[in-house]
């Protein structure tokens, strides 16, 4: 009887194979080959980048950014939301350069929350550049942000997202700032003032007897409760209010600067606050305009002032030489972000930058920089807008190695093979020290300047950062 039924069985255990091996055959095919040879040029990284599905669809993302449509994104320079082809906004938004500055990043969401069809010019904060004269004429004290509407400027932050709330109404344009909600959201804005207050009392005066840390932990106990009382994820219910947008810039800030020079881990140690910055990393406005521990505790500094250090728990934040292999998915200290293959959005950003990244990298071959900062605090020593790109066999030289870190980021898995191993070892078999030794620096500095998120994303950053400290290795080996 079992000969009987040998047919049938036979047959259903081939049909079995058969769907197995296509199940295989469709996973080994959604994983992309290895890059058996560093690409010769950028054109030839950015076609392996275009060759991978997510590759690709990054950029067509590109091409609807330059059409002020898709999702919200620092380069985005048009957005037009729901409006017509060829519709001219009403609004400029002059933001900063360096996709950092916290007034511009709350105003920046407004607009997205609200989508409010906008224009966008970049503007150097202080640290970073000089202002152009023509925005000094429009704005005399060279504020950021400003807005103008209607051919009319605005300045300060608040008074800014307060205006385009009321001016922007309807069915396209979500309230912000609900009128029976004014008075809670006054008192909640007045909170939000007094934690900004103590955070700068605890992080940049002498903390006399230990007050400076009492009060601002009484006042993030007092937002944590503000919280607790509200019957929503955010300050004010269900939605992301303009409340939301005047806490989160500051907010995040405190959460790094906290933990790297006082080892205190807000998220961490008060629920409702880590469950409202949970609620907020699902809007797409908050994550394009989110940046990271790293990048804040070196832009806090010339804006704001040097904190001191209390604890050095967290310092290992600020080590560029820290990121290595291999790249965990999930930082507890930086918990939530959402990116699907952040090694191939490094490789992407550097693909389709190359050349500028890598003139940009050669810097430090080019004469000392940081001259700009010499006993200026209020200056981005790195940032030195003075400073020049090296010319001839230097470029080339860095233009291999990030050809070489854009391989690595394509076949990134747990830690690089030692086929990466090979291959780059290959591309700098022929250099003497120098040249291994002038390159390196390059590379070092490239990786202390990747900021989040004007370059790209924090896991997309720490798989660029953790690669360049990785050719850094080979370099030097």
């Amino acid at each position: 009887r079992r000969d009987d039924h040998s047919p049938i069985l036979w047959l259903m255990w081939l049909t079995f194979l058969v769907s197995v091996m296509a199940a295989s055959t469709s996973a080994l095919s959604a994983t992309a080959p290895q890059v058996r040879k560093v690409p010769g040029s950028a054109d030839e990284l950015r076609e392996l980048v275009r060759g991978r599905e997510m590759g690709a669809a990054m950029f067509d993302e590109v091409a609807l950014r330059e059409r002020g449509r898709g999702r919200p994104h620092r380069t985005s320079r048009l957005r037009l939301f729901d409006a017509d082809e060829g519709y001219e906004p009403r609004v400029v938004f002059y933001r900063d350069s360096a996709a950092w500055c916290p007034y511009c990043q709350k105003t920046w969401m407004l607009l997205e929350e609200k989508k409010i069809p906008y224009r966008v010019e970049l503007v150097n904060m202080r640290s970073y550049g000089d202002k152009p004269r023509e925005y000094l004429n429009k704005v005399p004290g060279g504020l950021l942000p400003a807005v103008e509407l209607d051919g009319r400027t605005y300045t300060e932050s608040l008074d800014i997202m307060v205006m385009l709330d009321r001016e922007f109404r309807g069915s396209q344009h979500r309230v912000l700032l609900p009128d029976d909600q004014i008075d809670r959201a006054r008192e909640l804005l007045a909170l939000e003032r007094q934690l900004f207050g103590s955070w700068c009392g605890y992080l940049f005066r002498p903390n006399v007897l230990g007050s400076a840390k009492a009060q601002f932990g009484r006042d993030l106990d007092a937002v944590e409760l503000a919280l607790s009382e509200s019957d929503g994820d955010f300050f004010l219910g269900a939605e992301c209010s303009l409340v939301d947008l005047q806490y989160a810039s500051h907010l995040e800030r405190m959460c790094a600067s906290v933990a790297y020079w006082k080892g205190e881990d807000i998220r961490g140690s008060r629920r409702r606050i880590d469950e409202w910055f949970r609620a907020l990393e699902k809007l797409p406005s908050y994550e394009a305009s989110r940046s990271d521990y790293y990048t804040h505790v070196k832009d806090i500094p010339p804006q704001y002032g040097r904190p001191g250090f209390s604890d050095r728990t967290f310092a290992s934040l600020a080590d560029p030489t820290s990121w290595r292999f291999p790249v965990v998915d999930e930082d507890p200290l930086q918990p939530n972000w959402q990116r699907p293959e952040p090694a191939l959005e490094a490789a992407f950003e550097l693909a389709r930058n190359l050349d500028a990244v890598a003139a940009f990298a050669t810097r430090p071959a080019a004469g000392p920089i940081g001259e700009w900062a010499k006993n200026r605090p209020d200056r981005a020593e790195l940032a030195d807008p003075y400073a020049k790109p090296a010319q001839g066999r230097t470029k080339d030289d860095v233009t291999v190695a990030l050809l070489v870190a854009g391989t690595v980021l394509l076949n990134v898995q747990d830690t690089p093979t030692p086929q990466d191993v090979e291959l780059a070892d290959q591309a700098f078999q022929d250099w003497d020290r120098s040249r291994r030794e002038t390159t390196a620096s390059c590379c070092a500095y490239l990786r202390d300047r990747v900021g989040v998120p004007r370059d790209m994303s924090y896991p997309a950053a720490r798989h660029l950062r953790a690669t360049l400290n990785w050719v850094i290795d080979r370099l030097v080996v």
